[in-house]
């Protein structure tokens, strides 16, 4: 299957370019979300974590009996 692959992609010229460009992407994405998490105020962390408690507490419990 990879051999199928390889000759495939040999046939394109200028393919060596698309892995680093692939890692260039990433690398640029996973830096900017690094730099919006650490600029992130605590206190809007600390209200999304809660998110999930606060909804349980306002819905209404349903008794089926």
């Amino acid at each position: 299957m990879m051999k199928l692959v390889r000759h495939y992609l040999e046939s394109i010229s200028g393919v060596e370019i698309y892995p680093i460009i692939s890692f260039i992407i990433f690398f640029t994405f996973f830096l900017v979300v690094t730099y919006m998490v650490i600029r992130m105020k605590k206190e809007y962390i600390d209200e999304v974590a809660n998110y999930a408690t606060d909804r349980a507490d306002e819905t209404p419990s349903s008794n089926h009996s």
